[in-house]
């Protein structure tokens, strides 16, 4: 790791402002370079994502990818030196898993510092109190959504997923009016069709709440409450533990709030499950 620290030191002079920046960034945080796309480089710094680029291309790597390889390698390199392992392999991929984890751990302590507690329940209480309940998502976010929704709907029962640009969404759309509320999963890459879905649903005057990585969001323009919540990205690979860790949360608030109706609802799917054996 110190040889490319070097290399870094040595090619300063030679940076831009901007991708002097980058480097300052480097030196005080490796890991985060390591584990965050070039995208979120950029935010943390305030520069430009071609500008992150164009800085490991001044190293002399083929682009950000390449660059973040090396630095990932000589992190679990520098780790398995200070564990002393005597196994080598399995010693450097332990490394390795514990720096992904790290990365994790990482988005949810942002979470903890950054959340707030009166908007959360801002979000909780206009669930609670929806006629209907849309969820939808941005692209790579539908999962995530599914899984809410499905959640949503076998606690409150009366939930559904919102699908941009398909017949059924229409549909729900010709439907949907005040009192109803669409929750919207809102994380690059930013898509036209969430931020259309939000834009009518907006003028069928149903409340909107964002989920979102940043005060930079379009999504934002169109809600009612948000929240905003880091994703990880490591090679090029979301991970979505803090945005799980914030749902989970809304999810034990709503159970508190509405405990009564949450259980006759959960009580009558359990009904079905036994009728139908479903468990082992």
């Amino acid at each position: 790791m110190q040889d490319l620290l070097r290399s870094v030191s040595d090619s300063y002079p030679e940076f831009s402002s901007g991708q002097k920046k980058v480097g300052d960034l480097f030196f005080k945080e490796p890991i985060f370079l390591a584990f965050s796309s070039a995208l979120e480089v950029g935010r943390r710094v305030n520069v430009s994502e071609s500008t992150v680029i164009r800085w490991t291309q001044k190293l002399g790597y083929k682009g950000y990818a390449e660059f973040q390889h090396v630095v990932q390698r000589k992190l679990a390199e520098e780790r398995l030196e200070k564990a002393e392992q005597k196994i080598v392999e399995p010693a450097a991929q332990q490394s390795f898993l514990m720096n992904l984890l790290d990365a994790d751990i990482s988005t949810i302590e942002k979470l903890k510092e950054s959340i707030n507690e009166k908007e959360l329940l801002q979000v909780v209480d206009k669930i609670s109190q929806a006629n209907r309940i849309f969820v939808t998502g941005n692209f790579f976010d539908y999962g995530i959504a599914h899984w809410f929704s499905n959640w949503l709907n076998l606690a409150l029962d009366h939930s559904e997923m919102l699908y941009p640009s398909t017949g059924e969404y229409y549909t729900q759309l010709s439907k949907m009016g005040k009192g109803d509320l669409v929750i919207a999963f809102v994380f690059p890459r930013y898509t036209n069709l969430i931020i259309d879905a939000l834009k009518s649903a907006k003028a069928q005057g149903a409340d909107v709440v964002v989920l979102t990585d940043s005060t930079e969001s379009p999504a934002l323009a169109y809600a009612d409450c948000a929240l905003a919540v880091s994703v990880n990205s490591s090679l090029n690979i979301d991970s979505y533990t803090s945005v799980h860790a914030l749902l989970t949360s809304i999810m034990r608030f709503i159970y508190v709030k509405d405990q009564e109706k949450v259980n006759g609802n959960w009580a009558k799917a359990e009904e079905v499950y036994k009728e139908r054996n479903l468990f082992i």
